[in-house]
C-alpha cells in the first residue's frame, strides 16, 4: 500500500494506522504527517550501497540492526533479545538508558542544549571539579582537565601536554596497546592493520612487550619469569646502544599505558609497573594512563592504576564519562604541565569539546556512581561471574584460561599448549548473535565482545549494576553457546585459523 506522505488529518491517519499499515506518525500543530517505517530488508539495502564499511560495524557478517536498549540488554527490529556482555566496549558502564542519568540530559535539552565553547557553564565547571576532588583524594596531586569529544581526541590533547612539556614527539607504549584510530593516535596502536594503508608513521611509538602472560612474547612461564617483560623494558634505557636513551638524556616524552588492555581486557600481574616505572621517571619520562576503557570503576577502583601501585601525571577518560550519552571526554593532568602560563588559550580546542547536553552527561554520571558502593559491589560480583567463568573452563577444554578484575574478565580459547585458536572468539561472536538459546523459559541472544592477538579472547564488561540472577543468565546462555563453538574448533588447522 502507498502512503501518502502530505499532511493528513488524525482521523485519517488513525484510519491509515489501522489498517496495520506499519509506519511513524510526526505531528505537524493539529494534523499528523504518516511516514512509512522502512523495512529490515530496506534498511539493509541502504547499509549496502550507501555506506562506507570503514568502520567496525561489518567485522560481523550479519550486524545487528537495533531498536531499544535498556539496563544490560539489546533489542533488534526482528523482536530478538541479546544479553550484551560488553556494554558498548565498556561505554555504558551504568547500564542502557539509566534512569538517573538520562532525565539529566533531557533536562539540559529544555534548558541550555547548545553553547559556544567560548562560553562558560555550570556543568562544565562542576564536572570539572568534581574529577580534581577526587584525583586529588586518590592520589594527593592537584592537576586541571579540559575537555574533548572522543577517546582519540582526547589521546591526542594528551600528546600535545607530553609535547609542550618535554619538547619530544616520541613516546613508548605497549605491544597490544590501542589509543585510537585517528592519524595521530595509531603511532600509539600496536596493531599494523590500522596503520597499513595510510602510508610511513614517521612518530610511531616505541613498542615493549605487554605482561600478557596466557601468551608471552617471549615464551615464559609466569611462575618462573620473575617478570621478564617489565626487567627487558628498563634494560633498553640501561646502555646508549640500545638506541633509546643515554646515561643523561632519553628520546622519549612519554610512555602511555592502559593499565589494563582494551586489546583482550589482559590484566598484568600487580607488580609489572612498578619494576620499571620509577626508572622512566627519573629520567624525566611523563605517565600517561589511557583509562578510557578501564576506568570508572570499572575494576573496582575509580581508577585501573589504583590496583598497581603507581600514579600517572596524565589521565584520559572517555566512553562511560558520559555513560554513552552527547559523547565527552577529557584529559586531566598535573597542574604544572597545563598551568595557565603554560599551556595558554588556544593549545588543545575542538568546537564541540565542552558541549552542554555532553557535560551534563558527563556531571550526572559522576554523581551517579559516586553515590553507589562500586568498591564493594563490583569486585564482589566479579568474583562471581569469574567462579563461573571457571566452571566454564572445566567443561570446555578448549578454554585455556579465564582471568578477571572487577568486573573486566576475559576468556582466552587456545589448545592445552597454549596455542591460540585463531578467530575463534569472533566464531563464538557470530554463534552468540545469530542462533537463539534458552534460560529459564525464555528466549534470548547474545553480544560478545572479541580481542586478543589472535581473535581468541573473549572480554566481558557487564553494567556494573548487573545482578547475580543476570550473571547466572549470562553464563547459562554462554555455556550453550560454547557448546556449539567447541566442535568447530581444530587443532589441524592452528595455522590457518584454528577453526574448522
Amino acid at each position: 500500500m502507498n502512503i501518502n506522505t502530505e499532511l493528513i488529518s488524525e482521523a485519517s491517519s488513525e484510519m491509515l494506522l489501522g489498517q496495520g499499515v506499519e509506519s511513524k506518525a510526526v505531528r505537524y500543530g493539529d494534523n499528523l504527517k504518516i511516514l512509512p517505517k522502512a523495512s529490515v530488508e530496506d534498511l539493509r539495502k541502504i547499509d549496502r550501497e550507501c555506506v562506507s564499511w570503514g568502520d567496525t560495524v561489518h567485522y560481523q557478517e550479519n550486524p545487528i540492526l537495533v531498536s531499544s536498549c535498556q539496563g544490560g540488554l539489546v533489542f533488534d527490529n526482528d523482536a530478538n533479545t541479546y544479553i550484551d556482555t560488553g556494554m558498548w566496549h565498556s561505554s555504558c558502564n551504568f547500564g542502557y538508558r539509566n534512569p538517573q542519568i538520562e532525565s539529566e540530559v533531557l533536562r539540559q535539552f529544555q534548558t541550555l542544549p547548545q553553547a559556544c565553547g567560548d562560553f562558560l557553564h555550570s556543568e562544565k565547571l562542576l564536572i570539572a571539579q568534581q574529577v580534581v576532588d577526587a584525583i586529588y583524594e586518590r592520589t594527593g596531586i592537584k592537576g586541571r582537565v579540559s575537555f574533548n569529544v572522543g577517546g582519540s581526541l582526547v589521546v591526542e590533547d594528551a600528546l600535545k601536554i607530553v609535547r609542550k612539556n618535554t619538547g619530544k614527539n616520541k613516546v613508548a607504549v605497549m605491544m597490544g596497546a590501542y589509543h585510537g584510530r585517528s592519524l595521530a593516535t595509531l603511532n600509539l596502536s600496536s596493531s599494523h592493520r590500522y596503520r597499513q594503508y595510510f602510508n610511513e608513521f614517521p612518530e610511531r611509538a616505541i613498542m615493549f612487550p605487554f605482561a600478557n602472560c596466557s601468551q608471552c612474547f617471549y615464551e615464559k612461564e609466569r611462575d618462573t619469569c620473575d617478570l621478564y617483560c617489565a626487567s627487558m623494558i628498563g634494560k633498553a634505557f640501561e646502555n646508549e646502544y640500545y638506541g633509546i636513551a643515554s646515561a643523561n638524556s632519553s628520546e622519549i616524552g612519554a610512555m602511555v599505558i592502559e593499565p589494563c588492555q582494551g586489546r583482550g581486557y589482559t590484566i598484568p600481574p600487580k607488580d609489572f609497573y612498578q619494576k620499571f616505572l620509577t626508572d622512566l621517571r627519573e629520567r624525566g619520562i611523563l605517565i600517561v594512563a589511557d583509562e578510557i576503557q578501564v576506568g570508572m570503576y570499572r575494576t573496582g577502583k575509580l581508577f585501573a592504576f589504583e590496583h598497581f601501585g603507581f600514579v600517572p601525571d596524565i589521565i584520559t577518560l572517555s566512553k562511560s564519562f558520559t555513560n554513552g550519552l552527547s559523547p565527552v571526554s577529557l584529559v586531566w593532568a598535573r597542574a604544572d604541565l597545563v598551568d595557565p602560563k603554560v599551556f595558554t588559550p588556544g593549545h588543545a580546542h575542538s568546537n564541540f569539546a565542552n558541549h552542554p547536553l555532553g557535560t551534563a552527561a558527563a556531571l550526572a554520571t559522576w554523581r551517579y556512581m559516586m553515590a553507589q558502593d562500586y568498591e564493594i559491589s563490583v569486585p564482589a560480583k566479579g568474583e562471581y561471574f569469574l567462579a563461573k567463568l571457571r566452571q566454564l573452563q572445566a567443561r570446555h577444554p578448549f578454554v585455556y584460561s579465564v582471568d578477571g578484575l572487577g568486573l573486566l574478565l576475559n576468556m582466552v580459547f587456545a589448545d592445552e599448549r597454549g596455542v591460540p585458536y585463531r578467530n575463534s572468539a569472533q566464531l563464538a561472536a557470530a554463534i552468540a548473535q545469530d542462533n537463539d538459546f534458552t534460560w529459564l523459559g525464555k528466549t534470548w541472544r547474545m553480544i560478545l565482545q572479541t580481542g586478543g592477538y589472535d581473535l581468541n579472547v573473549l572480554k566481558f564488561a557487564p553494567y556494573l549494576d548487573i545482578s547475580y540472577e543476570e550473571i547466572d543468565r549470562t553464563i547459562g546462555v554462554l555455556d550453550q553457546v560454547l557448546q556449539k563453538l567447541g566442535p568447530m574448533l581444530s587443532t589441524q588447522s592452528l595455522a590457518t585459523g584454528g577453526v574448522k
